[in-house]
């Protein structure tokens, strides 16, 4: 009796831990697909963002800089979402940068709705 309220135990408890740490889907499909070094893009793996590191930030905020930006909080512009995208894929910051524009903005909305979202 006492191993079977265990086992009930247990498995309560992984599932519990099991669905705690399960994260919504962050795979935006692409309207239009694009070619990079000859492979297709069609969307873009986003789930990343949970795991994003303030040193992840960093490379980002550094990429930003040598391309020129020096305003505030570059995390709501187009160019960062798109550089953080790079980054989280492990492709080159030039990853990004044939997508379409309406598929851009998407990602844009993604990711710094990610950063802002409260919850």
């Amino acid at each position: 009796m006492i191993e079977k309220r265990e086992e009930i135990l247990q498995e309560a408890a992984g599932q519990a831990a099991s669905s705690a740490i399960k994260k919504p889907s962050l795979i935006v499909k692409l309207y239009d697909s694009y070619l990079f070094d000859g492979q297709e893009v069609t969307e873009i793996d986003l789930s990343g963002l949970y795991d994003m590191t303030a040193e992840d930030m960093f490379a980002v905020d550094e990429q930003m800089r040598r391309l020129g930006y020096s305003g505030q909080n570059p995390e709501i512009t187009r160019q960062y979402a798109l550089l953080t995208t790079a980054k989280l894929n492990d492709k080159p910051w030039e990853w990004c940068n044939r997508m379409k524009a309406r598929d851009a903005v998407r990602i844009k909305n993604v990711v710094s709705g990610f950063f802002y979202m409260r919850g």
